[in-house]
């Protein structure tokens, strides 16, 4: 769930409510399963893996940088900080709360189907530029 933080496009994300609550919202926007980079992934599982960023990370600011829209798709890049609080568990391994604040820059290319949910996404994101910043090994991309 997101709020409008500004007119240009920032977003501030807020945690949704209960499990239960997450599952229906999430239901709502995704087909189960929605395909992740070629992936099938059910919505249970989606709740988890946004909980879990959620868990790791707070004070998320999204900036849409830009969108293209088609029937049936939508394309938007979009800028993203957030301040690492929590423990963040990577294909790296697991790294422990810096309180550091980290930014990135993603593509996210969405099919919709019939009903108008989400049904396949494509998702580019530099996950290691956001690891190395948390770690101490990296600056900013």
């Amino acid at each position: 769930m997101t709020e409008r933080a500004s007119a240009r496009g920032r977003r501030r994300t807020r945690t949704l409510g209960g499990a239960g609550g997450r599952a229906g919202a999430f239901a709502r926007l995704y087909a189960d399963p929605v395909v992740i980079n070629g992936v099938p992934m059910s919505v249970a599982d989606l709740v988890v893996r946004a909980s879990a960023l959620h868990t790791a990370f707070t004070e998320h600011v999204i900036e849409i940088v830009d969108r293209v829209a088609a029937p049936g798709q939508l394309t938007v890049a979009f800028k993203h900080s957030a301040r690492h609080t929590g423990l963040w568990v990577t294909p790296l391994g697991e790294l422990a709360p810096t309180g550091k604040t980290v930014h990135g820059l993603g593509i996210d290319v969405l099919t919709l189907d019939d009903g108008g949910r989400i049904a396949q996404i494509w998702v580019l994101a530099d996950e290691l530029q956001r690891i190395l910043q948390v770690d101490g090994s990296g600056d900013t991309v």
